[in-house]
């Protein structure tokens, strides 16, 4: 059931390997990588608890030295603060750039872990091992790593790619429903960028892959991988194709700034977000107005929200807001607004000539006044 798939950036191209049960034989692929290394294991207190039963054995039988370092769980490690107590303990510690850090968590761990491996000592070598659906099928992959700032999500962050992703699908079935969905949220965005075989394979198997099939996790994560891997290798710094990879995104972190970090999971946004994407596609013409329904319909038999309203029914939505809130997304440029569309299943592109008035008239049907 073992998959692997390959992100080709030159010198620094790495594998990613999914497949059940590969903690207990990380060994294998750990090894080469840190063989007797010092090694800065971040993680958070409630992945510790859950799975560093696994892990420690192979990491104590790969190296002599490693230590554990412990971030806030949530939205809230991805500070200034938390990066700074972070790396003070690494260095008080004697972490130098020999030493080897593995992100041992989901995606806030690895933002912050990335982050602080890039930073420490001009950079030293990462190793991700993701814990969620949301980490393994997307940001584990690509290099990017980032915090929040009180003007917005990701705004302060580095490229750093990774040794090598080890994703662990047995892992997923201990994780909370909502989890889940946050990461299925990632896995649409995947299936439209992919093509309407994909988006179809994804309409009959949501199912299987909400109840945690082993066989079904290996496939579809298989398939996110390889969308940003092939997307990663063209376009490693963000710099023009890459930002394909943020379809529904720019509306998405705009909510999460708005309602505040941490009050509903990304990817629960990142549905919203891209039934969103698909209801401007509309507005301006490039995509057929079922477009927008297809998606809709997917999102609610997931289960999961499909409007402002039921991503948070205590927080008010004022479209201006969230508008002031998208000029301020990495992604703008000049006062021009990036935004991810679609021509079709399978057919992104990017356009910054969106009127005020249709992204304003797309909030309302979602729920914003």
């Amino acid at each position: 059931m073992k998959k692997s798939v390959r992100v080709n950036l030159g010198s620094r191209s790495y594998e990613i390997i999914i497949a059940p049960e590969l903690i207990r034989d990380a060994k294998l692929y750990l090894d080469p990588v840190v063989a007797g290394r010092r090694v800065a294991l971040i993680s958070d207190q409630m992945v510790t608890e859950r799975y560093l039963g696994e892990l420690s054995p192979v990491l104590d039988s790969i190296t002599k030295s490693w230590n554990p370092y412990l971030i806030e769980g949530g939205e809230d490690a991805k500070s200034f603060s938390s990066l700074e107590k972070l790396i003070d303990g690494m260095l008080t510690d004697g972490i130098d750039r020999q030493c080897v850090v593995i992100a041992f968590g989901g995606g806030v761990v690895g933002d912050v872990a990335g982050f602080a491996a890039a930073l420490v000592m001009r950079g030293i070598e990462l190793i991700q091992i993701p814990t969620t659906l949301m980490s393994q099928v997307d940001s584990s992959v690509g290099g990017k790593n980032a915090i929040n700032t009180h003007h917005g999500k990701n705004l302060v962050g580095s490229f750093l790619q990774p040794r090598i992703v080890l994703n662990d699908v047995s892992l997923l079935s201990s994780l909370p429903k909502e989890e889940i969905k946050s990461g299925y949220g990632e896995i649409i965005k995947y299936g439209l960028l992919r093509g309407s075989n994909e988006f179809l394979w994804l309409e009959d198997n949501h199912s299987s892959i909400m109840t945690c099939d082993e066989s079904a996790l290996v496939e579809v994560i298989k398939m996110g991988c390889e969308t940003k891997a092939l997307i990663v290798s063209e376009d490693e710094l963000d710099r023009g194709k890459r930002a394909l990879v943020n379809l529904g995104h720019t509306f998405a972190q705009a909510f999460e700034t708005h309602a505040g970090f941490g009050h509903f999971p990304h990817g629960l946004a990142v549905a919203v977000g891209l039934i969103a994407a698909c209801d401007l596609s509309a507005r301006i013409r490039v995509c057929e107005e079922g477009l927008a329904e297809r998606v809709r319909r997917h999102i609610l038999d997931a289960g999961m929200p499909t409007d402002l309203g039921n991503l948070s029914g205590e927080t008010h939505w004022d479209k201006e807001a969230i508008y002031s809130s998208m000029l301020h997304d990495k992604k703008t440029v000049n006062g021009q607004i990036n935004f991810v569309l679609m021509r079709e299943i399978g057919e992104p592109f990017v356009s910054n000539e969106v009127p005020q008035q249709l992204v304003f008239e797309t909030l309302e049907k979602l729920g914003a006044v």
